[in-house]
């Protein structure tokens, strides 16, 4: 007993001794940030579409007099979700908006799920979003969570909560701003998949879209683009890829479009390149370049035609012993560089077929041309200028031409050619007494000879200017 009494003693002392409250160790900084972003995906849980629209019908029905029962805290907290879409938007219900926006002015969760309702459902020129984004400016304004800094910081810096201003400054700061892209969309929040997703984000990229012509017109114009295409399509993925490709290509394309000088290769090969990665080759893949434009496809058209015509040269050097095909390149550059050539494809040797899978400007584009009486180290190169069609083989085979309608005119885009499908019978070459060429009328093809006196280019010349309505000099396909 003696044992037991002096155990149950130091027992009580040892009680004695344990403080009577329990006071937790400060939160890390990790921990409050968990904490953040768990508030924060609460704040975007949205009803479900039915649970919705069954909300919606409950709240108009009070707010027009034919339900009696107020709204409950949780409905108010929900309607956040429904004020900017469907029908009627719950900010077009009298009443409902103004008692939302009451609610959260007690509650920094209800504030958060406002602002995040707000960004997602976004409409430029909406008046309810216009008055929706006064009534968050006024909650930041008046209210004190920390949570709320970070808008009210973005509102500071860019007056993001002003719908008309808000997503021009941001999409400004984006394209040539001091700060990083990434730090433009962390300090508004954009960098989040959530809110860059949703409708506030979306007007930003329409903004910048249809200031890009400007940009790429300016001193800084590298830069831009480079941000740009940082913005447009981080991770190497299109944001709002169907939806909004009509507009990135007018928008990058758009700059060249109004018949001033045309870009430098610098900026001319990245847009290209964007373009065919993400909306694909407008030659192989014509629907997706639709929502474009005619005039807009038909410059990037004209850019991958200078591509295919560059590694057309770059592989006749390379396979064609043709000592002559320094004149036809000069020939087909001069009309390149009056904008002539609308398209321009080609089909290639087997070996040299090979070797152009290598060539990342062509991007894969191109056909193989095979079947019997064809080298493999043959190349042909076919071109749309006007009405006609051209086909310019590389070796000793003839130039010919079609106009477009007629049904033996070789097609463009082919995956293969036979050497049939190219030397059909086609157009007469007419003779050009200032240059001395003769031509060829028997429709069978205009043969390369005399290219140092410009022999059969200026016959070629002649039948491009009275079909297709260009004329060009002796001095401009000549050879420098």
């Amino acid at each position: 007993m003696t044992h037991t009494r002096n155990a149950m003693g130091r027992l009580r002392a040892g009680i004695a001794l344990v403080p009577r409250a329990f006071v937790p160790p400060p939160k890390t900084p990790s921990q409050r940030l968990v904490e953040m972003l768990q508030a924060t995906d609460l704040d975007r849980r949205p009803p479900t579409d039915q649970a919705m629209e069954a909300l919606r019908r409950r709240l108009h029905a009070f707010y027009t007099g034919r339900d009696k029962a107020p709204p409950t805290r949780r409905e108010l907290r929900d309607a956040a979700w429904l004020l900017w879409n469907g029908a009627p938007q719950g900010a077009e219900i009298p009443g409902l908006m103004a008692a939302v926006v009451e609610a959260a002015s007690a509650s920094p969760r209800r504030s958060r799920s406002l602002i995040e309702a707000w960004l997602r459902d976004f409409v430029p020129g909406s008046a309810t979003v216009r008055a929706g984004g006064g009534s968050i400016r006024t909650l930041l304004a008046y209210g004190r969570d920390p949570l709320l800094d970070h808008w009210r910081q973005a509102q500071t810096a860019f007056a993001m909560f002003d719908a008309d201003a808000g997503p021009a400054r941001i999409g400004a700061a984006l394209l040539t701003g001091p700060q990083r892209v990434e730090e433009v969309l962390a300090a508004t929040g954009l960098d989040d998949a959530f809110r860059a997703s949703g409708g506030y984000m979306r007007a930003i990229l329409r903004g910048m879209l249809g200031v890009m012509p400007k940009v790429l017109r300016g001193g800084a114009a590298h830069v831009g683009l480079e941000r740009a295409f940082a913005v447009l399509a981080p991770d190497g993925e299109l944001r709002f890829g169907q939806e909004l490709r009509g507009e990135v290509g007018r928008g990058l394309l758009a700059a060249w479009l109004d018949g001033g000088r045309p870009p430098a290769p610098t900026l001319r090969e990245p847009v290209r390149d964007f373009l065919l990665r993400h909306l694909g080759d407008p030659r192989t893949r014509a629907p997706m370049w639709t929502p474009v434009g005619e005039a807009a496809t038909a410059l990037m058209r004209q850019w991958l035609a200078r591509a295919s015509l560059a590694a057309f040269f770059d592989l006749i050097a390379e396979h064609a012993l043709d000592h002559q095909w320094r004149y036809r390149q000069a020939f087909w550059s001069a009309y390149l560089e009056r904008g002539a050539i609308e398209d321009a494809w080609l089909a290639l040797g087997s070996r040299v077929h090979s070797s152009a899978k290598t060539v990342s400007d062509l991007a894969g584009a191109f056909g193989r041309l095979e079947g019997g009486g064809v080298d493999s180290n043959q190349s042909v190169l076919l071109m749309r200028i006007g009405p006609l069609v051209l086909c310019e083989w590389s070796h000793n085979g003839k130039l010919r031409a079609w106009p477009a309608e007629w049904k033996n005119a070789p097609a463009l885009y082919r995956s293969s050619y036979s050497r049939d499908d190219l030397t059909g019978k086609g157009l007469p070459f007419p003779s050009n007494p200032a240059t001395g060429s003769r031509g060829s009328d028997d429709g069978s093809g205009l043969a390369h000879n005399g290219s140092d006196r410009g022999l059969w280019q200026g016959s070629a010349a002649e039948l491009l200017a009275r079909r297709a309505g260009f004329r060009i000099t002796p001095a401009e396909w000549t050879p420098r």
